[in-house]
């Protein structure tokens, strides 16, 4: 395999150890380049390492719109899903992510939630809908 860095071929050897992505530290483990130290990762490795980031971000508390749309996505949501579920529109969500609007303390604490806890979380926010329907009529 020729490394896409330095083009040398056959240099790279299995590697483990941490990297820094946004500020957290992961540990993971891929191929990197005995030559010039380019690393690669296979496809489950970057998912990995994606859960593992998602998971620093809730624990930490979400405070950039990189950072909620990234567990949004590792929690399997998809932005519309979301609006819909704090009851926003497609667009607000859009503005938390891009970093163009605040992302309110509430939204990022609900996401955690349903990142943590996606079932009981989205049934909480259904019968929480439903009542104040009700009340609403």
């Amino acid at each position: 395999m020729r490394c896409p860095t330095c083009k040398k071929e056959n240099t790279f050897r299995s590697w483990s150890g941490t990297i820094t992505l946004s500020g957290v530290e992961i540990p993971t483990s891929g191929r990197r380049c005995s030559s010039c130290g380019e690393q690669l990762f296979d496809f489950e490795e970057v998912g990995r390492q994606e859960r593992a980031l998602a998971a620093a971000f809730v624990e930490r508390g979400i405070r950039k719109g990189a950072e909620f749309a990234l567990v949004r996505k590792v929690a399997g949501f998809k932005a519309v899903e979301i609006a819909e579920l704090f009851g926003v529109r497609p667009e607000t969500v859009s503005r938390w992510e891009r970093g163009e609007s605040e992302i309110p303390r509430t939204a990022a604490f609900a996401l955690g939630e349903l990142y943590r806890h996606p079932k009981l979380t989205r049934q909480s926010f259904e019968v929480l809908a439903a009542s104040g329907a009700a009340h609403a009529t």
